[in-house]
């Protein structure tokens, strides 16, 4: 007699691909050894592994996700750079993944033909009734006349001729804005309520997504006032930046290259860490309004190119900033507030 048997079902769990690890090492062009440098890799969702460098310049990166892989090595005061793609995974170490950082030398900026604009009478109804003098100024550079120069000052400092005035105890806000200044006029101008100079610069609408251009613009207005070449005194040590929204993804990358490092800084609702952005596009229901929505996505993938990405994510390397108050909504909906936590953790 024949017998038969039911099939056989074998359940197996579906496991993730063991992670694998990187080892290597950061020196500068010299071959001098970089401690404390950052090694990092990403998924294409922005999901990040990081280690840090030893005294010796070596470190040992784990938890490297399976498949080919592009890691980066950045160090304060040189530049990021992007290694060769490697295929790690499946438990095991891959090892020799050395990084040459080369000393950060930006491209020059020099700006030409600036026009100070007279001086007109600005208006705000917040935080009361009030007035100020508002200067427009203008200035050249690679080729493109950028045109959102605004300086604000209260009623006591308001003057028509271009000359430094007396000292003031009262820092000077300089702010960069996430569109053009005038779009925040009456703010700018509530600000000089309690004596506040204002110089405000913003994103130059014939730049379009270049954000190089941006940062190379505030690099050019922050020189213009560090020569003394504005109708307010020069920033001395007695100033603040301030950024928001989409602001700081021009004021962060330029802060190694600008000609005087601030004093303080002041983000409001802004982007600490470009790669925590990317996982908020796949996690979050956000509302980026255009024409950010597509600079957004103009960004490319992290996991290709994550050199890129760490330029716009200062909380990688918050330790080098100067004293910063972080301000965000709970609730704001276009850019979550977990990139205020990324800063101040």
């Amino acid at each position: 007699m024949r017998k038969t048997f039911p099939p056989i079902f074998v359940w197996q769990e579906d496991r993730e691909p063991a992670a694998g690890r990187l080892r290597g090492t950061v020196t500068d062009e010299a071959g001098d050894p970089l401690p404390g440098a950052l090694v990092l890799v990403s998924t294409v969702r922005g999901e990040t592994t990081t280690a840090r460098t030893d005294e010796a310049g070596s470190y040992v990166l784990v938890n490297v996700p399976p498949g080919q892989i592009v890691p980066m090595a950045a160090g304060w005061g040189h530049d990021a750079v992007n290694g060769a793609p490697v295929r790690a995974g499946s438990g095991l170490e891959v090892a020799g993944v050395d990084f040459v950082l080369p000393a950060r030398s930006p491209r020059p900026v020099t700006p030409t033909d600036l026009r100070i604009g007279q001086p007109v009478q600005a208006t705000s109804n917040f935080p009361e009734p009030m007035v100020a003098t508002r200067i427009p100024f203008t200035f050249t550079l690679d080729g493109v006349t950028v045109d959102v120069g605004q300086i604000y000052l209260p009623p006591d400092q308001a003057r028509t001729e271009i000359a430094p005035s007396d000292s003031s105890p009262l820092p000077t806000l300089f702010i960069v804005y996430p569109s053009r200044p005038l779009n925040w006029d009456a703010a700018s101008v509530g600000l000089t309520r309690d004596g506040f100079t204002v110089l405000a610069i913003g994103p130059d609408g014939d730049r379009g997504l270049d954000m190089e251009g941006h940062i190379r613009d505030l690099r050019a207005a922050m020189q213009l006032w560090v020569d003394g070449k504005l109708p307010i005194d020069p920033p001395g040590d007695n100033w603040v930046l301030l950024s928001g929204s989409f602001g700081s993804l021009i004021v962060f990358p330029a802060l190694e290259d600008l000609p005087s490092m601030p004093p303080r800084m002041v983000d409001i609702g802004g982007v600490s860490d470009a790669f925590l952005g990317v996982q908020a596009l796949y996690s979050a229901d956000l509302e980026i309004p255009p024409p950010y929505d597509s600079a957004v996505a103009a960004l490319g993938r992290p996991d290709r190119d994550p050199a890129f990405f760490y330029q716009f994510s200062p909380a990688l390397l918050a330790e080098h900033l100067p004293p910063t108050l972080v301000v965000h909504m709970l609730n704001d909906p276009v850019i979550p507030h977990n990139q205020a936590l990324a800063l101040i953790d």
